[in-house]
């Protein structure tokens, strides 16, 4: 054997010895190293370990639905009115004349001008204000004001306590009659614009402070039908006019009621 076949013979040793070297060598790192998964790292923090999602997380949580937020409403029950007008109630007519007559006659009566009169009258006890009580309730006020002679408000606390006994223990207890008229200035008569039958002139005896007007009966829920609230007010208002105690105009509307001295 030639010395240069020799040489060759060696280098292609050392090369394969070398060669198998640096493959064991990446073999042994990938055996000691650990696995890193491809969906998510682990960090480490001092305080938590937080994870940081990948890519296939990333996606998810972009196609996730958003939560729905339900806003909370309460639902109050819609309880629709019976009507108190001369197409329900079935009551006698008493002239406008009369009305007037009576409500010029009461004792502390006087004419309502306008709210200088009206507060004067409240000052020294000729009228006096009225609020819900027992069986009725004052409606938003918009053409009068919530007044009425001392007498009146009497007449009408007991229509309201009248009719309410007549409704304990049925299911129609707890319904109020409404009151949406009582005393009015000169300047609130003419804003509403009254037919004739319903005031003369000027001279409406809302003016006065003697009258008032029921338009409906309010059930507390829809489980009482108007069948028992009108026939109690019916009653009522009939007694009354039988007894000579009021005087009564079936309107389109409403009953105008006018206390009689």
């Amino acid at each position: 054997m030639t010395v240069r076949s020799k040489k060759k013979y060696r280098w292609d040793r050392i090369g394969l010895v070398l060669g198998g070297m640096v493959l064991f060598s990446f073999g042994l790192a990938a055996w000691v190293a650990p696995e890193v998964g491809l969906d998510a790292q682990v960090l480490s923090h001092p305080e938590h370990n937080v994870t940081v999602p990948g890519p296939a997380t990333v996606t998810a949580i972009r196609e996730a639905p958003e939560p729905t937020v339900k806003s909370v409403k309460a639902t109050e029950e819609v309880v629709l009115p019976c009507s108190c007008n001369k197409n329900v109630l079935k009551l006698a007519k008493n002239p406008y004349t009369e009305h007037r007559r009576a409500a010029r006659n009461l004792p502390n009566s006087f004419f309502v001008k306008d709210k200088n009169e009206m507060n004067a009258g409240k000052r020294n006890g000729k009228l006096v204000e009225v609020s819900d009580a027992r069986g009725y309730h004052i409606s938003a006020l918009s053409h009068s004001h919530a007044v009425l002679l001392p007498e009146v408000k009497e007449l009408l606390e007991d229509l309201g306590n009248d009719f309410a006994d007549l409704l304990e223990g049925t299911s129609s207890e707890g319904t109020r009659i409404r009151v949406t008229s009582l005393t009015r200035t000169v300047k609130q008569q003419n804003r509403l614009g009254r037919r004739n039958y319903n005031a003369i002139g000027k001279a409406s005896t809302h003016s006065y402070g003697a009258s008032f007007d029921i338009a409906f009966t309010d059930r507390p829920d829809n489980g009482a039908d108007c069948s028992a609230p009108t026939r109690a007010i019916q009653q009522v208002l009939s007694q009354y006019q039988k007894e000579k105690r009021i005087l009564v105009i079936p309107e389109n509307a409403c009953m105008h009621v006018t206390l009689r001295p």
